[in-house]
């Protein structure tokens, strides 16, 4: 067996497993929101299980750093919305607060635990000049 035959294998699974995660974080919306009789409520769990489904790739992938960074947004909604529906909250509301919220908690964890994650458009790659490609020195006109 060749190294890129077995290389392969994880990329294919994690192929394989979108549309299944994707059908059960439908599942989880629908069967979240019939039961608590609330729209709102379902978007939040299938979002929260499509959230777990990315983890779940980037996890079989071997890109465990990404997995955590994945996992941030999930676990924050879901936190968020259990403390604001424990608060007083009505469900919808809390629902629609943890979601804007979760974004703000993902990237302010994520600023402070994790390694910066590397920016997938550079300029420099381009042939573009940066600022490290600059060169000072000092212009002055003659005047003749």
């Amino acid at each position: 067996m060749s190294e890129r035959t077995f290389a392969f294998r994880p990329w294919l699974l994690g192929g394989l497993l979108r549309p299944i995660l994707f059908g059960v974080a439908i599942a989880a919306g629908v069967l979240a929101g019939e039961r608590s009789g609330s729209f709102w409520v379902g978007l939040l769990a299938f979002m929260v299980a499509s959230g777990c489904g990315r983890a779940l790739r980037r996890l079989l992938r071997g890109r465990f750093a990404d997995c955590v960074y994945e996992l941030l947004w999930p676990a924050a909604a879901t936190g968020l919305a259990i403390l604001f529906t424990k608060l007083g909250l009505a469900e919808w509301a809390s629902a629609i607060v943890a979601i804007v919220l979760a974004g703000f908690v993902k990237n302010a964890v994520a600023a402070v635990f994790l390694p910066r994650r590397r920016a997938w458009l550079r300029v420099e790659e381009w042939g573009i000049p940066g600022l490290d490609d600059v060169v000072e020195g000092r212009w002055s006109e003659k005047r003749p």
